[in-house]
C-alpha cells in the first residue's frame, strides 16, 4: 500500500511538471545510449560526419571519418567510394583500387563500386582488374543500357583478347545492329582472330553505313576486297 501511495504520488507530481509517461518514452528514445546504438547506425553517423566535413574541404578529418565508418561496417560501400575518392584526388590510386576492390568482393554486384574500380584500375593500367570489375556488373544480353559492355570490349580488344571482345560487340550489335563503332568493333576482332567470312561480311555492314569516316570506309573496302580475293590475314 505504502508502494503504491508513493507512485501514485510520484505520477502526479510528474503530471503537474507536464511529464507523462509517453513523454518519457519518446525521451528515452531520442536520447538513446551508446550501448543501444547499433554498429550500423554508428557508422552511418560516421559516413554523414565525413560528409560534412568533405563539404567544409578538410580532406584529412573527412578520409579519417570516412575510415572510422568502414571499420565499423566494411559493407557500408557509400563510405568507401567517398574514401576512394579522395584517394584519387591526393594521387593514392594504388590504394584507392584496393579499398574499392574490397568493398566489391562484399558486395560483388554494386554498380556504382564496379564502375569506379574499373576506372581506377584502367588509370592504373590494370586491364584485368577493371575487365573483372566490367564482367561482375555486365548487363544480360538483351539489355539496352551499352556504355558498361562498350568499355568491356574495348578492354577486351585492347588486351589482345579478340574472342571475348567479338562476343561483347556482337551483343552490343544486338541492341544496337547498325552502330558504326560496334560494326567496326566487330570486323576488327574477327579479322584479328582470321575468321575471314564473318569477317568480310562485317567489313561489307560497315560500308552500308552512311556515318563513317572516309578512312576508315577506305580501310574496310580494302580489308573486303582482300578477304574475298585473296583471304589475306589482317594486317598483310
Amino acid at each position: 500500500m505504502r508502494y503504491h501511495r508513493y507512485a501514485i504520488v510520484l505520477m502526479a507530481a510528474l503530471t503537474a511538471l507536464g511529464i507523462t509517461a509517453t513523454a518519457l518514452a519518446q525521451d528515452g528514445e531520442m536520447q538513446r545510449s551508446p550501448s543501444t546504438v547499433s554498429t550500423e547506425e554508428r557508422a552511418l553517423e560516421r559516413y554523414h560526419e565525413a560528409q560534412r566535413t568533405l563539404a567544409g574541404d578538410d580532406l584529412l578529418a573527412a578520409a579519417r571519418h570516412f575510415r572510422e565508418a568502414l571499420s565499423l561496417d566494411p559493407t557500408l560501400l557509400a563510405a568507401r567510394r567517398g574514401y576512394a575518392r579522395i584517394l584519387i584526388a591526393t594521387d593514392r590510386l594504388g590504394r584507392a583500387q584496393a579499398v574499392l576492390a574490397e568493398g566489391l568482393t562484399r558486395v560483388p554486384d554494386d554498380l556504382e563500386t564496379a564502375r569506379l574500380l574499373a576506372r581506377v584500375a584502367r588509370q592504373n593500367n590494370d586491364a584485368a582488374t577493371a575487365i573483372d570489375a566490367l564482367e561482375a556488373i555486365r548487363p544480360p544480353a538483351e539489355a539496352p543500357a551499352t556504355p558498361i559492355r562498350a568499355h568491356l570490349a574495348d578492354l577486351y580488344r585492347q588486351t589482345g583478347q579478340h574472342a571475348e571482345a567479338a562476343g561483347v560487340y556482337a551483343e552490343l550489335r544486338g541492341v544496337e545492329p547498325n552502330n558504326p563503332a560496334w560494326i567496326l568493333g566487330e570486323a576488327l576482332c574477327q579479322d584479328r582472330l582470321g575468321a575471314s567470312e564473318p569477317a568480310r561480311r562485317a567489313w561489307g555492314e560497315l560500308l552500308e553505313q552512311p556515318d563513317v569516316d572516309a578512312s576508315i570506309r577506305d580501310y574496310a573496302r580494302n580489308r573486303r576486297q582482300a578477304l574475298r580475293d585473296f583471304a589475306l590475314p589482317y594486317g598483310d
